[in-house]
């Protein structure tokens, strides 16, 4: 396939037609990472969220470990039984969403790479398509170094 307009086009149809594609591939690639920054956010918030947990559990296991235990409520009457075990839930619960995350996010990646991937395509067909051209305009340069237009 050449680059050269075809007979009865000229050249700024070729980029004329070249520019829409352009603003639709970088706006579905401005879509897709916006997409990926999204998931990336939701997976953090997850992996934190498992890090409060965490600090909590140490947090209190310390506040057990440096008393006694028979003078701690919480723990005298099972509370302290019952929050460590929806912890544990939590934290279960909180791992399947952050793998979950984590799993879109790299599915949404990918995605981004072919919308990259299709910028960078128009860019090469534009750049093709500017080469032809000044390739173009140097030839008629040659053959017309007085830019007569031929006539003598």
């Amino acid at each position: 396939m050449s680059a050269a307009p075809r007979a009865g086009h000229s050249e700024c149809d070729m980029r004329d037609r070249i520019r829409p594609l352009e603003e639709v591939t970088q706006t579905i690639l401005d879509a897709e990472l916006a997409e990926l920054k999204r998931l990336a956010e939701e997976a953090r918030a997850r992996q934190d969220e498992i890090s409060r947990l965490g600090a909590a559990v140490a947090a209190r296991s310390a506040e057990i470990g440096g008393a006694d235990a028979v003078d701690d409520l919480a723990f005298q009457t099972g509370q302290d039984a019952r929050w460590q075990a929806w912890v544990s839930r939590a934290q279960g619960q909180l791992k399947r969403e952050a793998a979950e995350a984590a799993a879109r996010r790299e599915a949404q990646f990918k995605k981004a790479q072919k919308a990259l991937g299709q910028v960078d395509a128009v860019a090469r067909i534009r750049a093709l398509d500017e080469d032809a051209r000044r390739q173009g305009a140097s030839r008629r340069l040659q053959l017309d170094p007085e830019g007569t237009g031929g006539a003598s």
